[in-house]
């Protein structure tokens, strides 16, 4: 038994229906066959969505190295699956040895060990690459990741609030908001259509004037006595600012304690640091909330990065000459194609806020 079984397997098949962009790499790579004789490593959390990524990678040829680098109990069935078909699961470390190319979540991987290239899709991993010598093409600042960005993980947020609270809307709630970046727009802009009342905190001048254009309340992150103040009265807090450890970092943890609010990590890892413990955190703070779910992003808006974090390890091995040690952005003409290949699956969607970054008429 072996992955094609797990391939074949209704739940896989129903959830890749839902994947048109993966679905269509999947097509492709099983005739052009890119990814032959290539061991790579994978990194993603071990869902249905995610499992589409296995697939294209396989049907390209790849050898894997399934890893459970972000254990969750959303992974549950289908690391029951992967184990009934006989697929070793590995730990980061016996990945890593297994491999040479990495599709990297996070930098799980590369700071495991160093690979010889690597695919990574958060803007975390990202930051933590520019420390590794290897060339790394990145899918994290491409527009198609934006939609996700934009789109699902402030969905997810909603979704994973209504599981584990569901007996307290988001309506009228008091948030807080630490970050606006392209992930942070999102959320706020989620949580308000829930109807939040939300704060913007930015350490970035452009982004809270962004925020302001937007119709939001800001702070400046370095305010003193009115940042305490908010937060005393915050019934929520999200942190969104992309960086490890800032909120613990720059506040006392006190101020974040002072009023009772429920704390929300919204970051690829904890951004809340070694003062918070895991049960101070709603959902845990090792990951976004939204990856309690078993969906943790809805497909509509994770097939298009999903697609662009294989696209990034092909477009390596396409030039490997033209990749020299550093972070790489993925090449125009593949982003171009998935923006435009999601934009015709899902003309519905509301491109209000977001529509000029994508290059797409509202």
């Amino acid at each position: 038994m072996s992955l094609q079984d797990y391939f074949t397997k209704p739940e896989h098949k129903s959830e890749k229906e839902t994947l048109p962009l993966l679905a269509a790499l999947i097509t492709r790579y099983a005739e052009e066959r890119p990814f032959e004789g290539c061991r790579v490593a994978f990194a993603h959390i071990l869902v249905r969505n995610s499992m589409a990524v296995v697939e294209a990678l396989a049907a390209g040829g790849a050898e894997l190295a399934l890893s459970d680098a972000f254990p969750s109990p959303a992974a549950e069935p289908v690391m029951a699956d992967l184990t009934e078909v006989g697929v070793p699961i590995l730990g980061v470390r016996e990945a890593v040895q297994a491999a040479d190319l990495y599709l990297d979540v996070n930098c799980v991987l590369g700071r495991a060990k160093p690979p010889r290239a690597a695919a990574e899709v958060t803007r975390t991993g990202v930051l933590h690459y520019t420390g590794i010598d290897c060339p790394v093409v990145s899918a994290d600042d491409c527009r198609a990741k934006r939609i996700e960005g934009f789109y699902g993980t402030g969905d997810g947020f909603l979704r994973a609030w209504a599981q584990l609270r569901p007996e307290t809307p988001i309506a009228g709630k008091r948030v807080v908001q630490f970050g606006y970046g392209k992930i942070g727009r999102g959320v706020a802009q989620r949580a308000r259509a829930a109807g939040a009342e939300l704060l913007v905190v930015e350490v970035a001048e452009d982004a809270r004037t962004r925020a302001e254009a937007e119709g939001f309340a800001t702070l400046d992150a370095d305010t003193g006595a009115e940042l305490q103040k908010a937060l005393k009265e915050a019934e929520i807090i999200f942190a969104v600012t992309g960086v490890p450890g800032a909120l613990g970092r720059a506040l006392p943890a006190d101020w974040l304690r002072a009023g009772g609010a429920t704390l929300v990590n919204l970051g690829a890892e904890d951004e809340y640091g070694p003062e918070f413990g895991e049960e101070e955190i709603l959902g845990g703070k090792r990951a976004p909330l939204n990856f309690i779910l078993a969906q943790p992003t809805q497909n509509r808006y994770v097939d298009a990065p999903l697609a662009a974090h294989v696209l990034a390890l092909e477009a390596w091995l396409e030039a490997p000459e033209a990749y020299g040690p550093g972070v790489h952005p993925l090449p125009a003409e593949m982003d171009d194609w998935l923006v435009t290949e999601w934009r015709r699956h899902w003309p519905e969607e509301d491109l209000t806020g977001i529509g000029e970054e994508l290059g797409l008429t509202i």
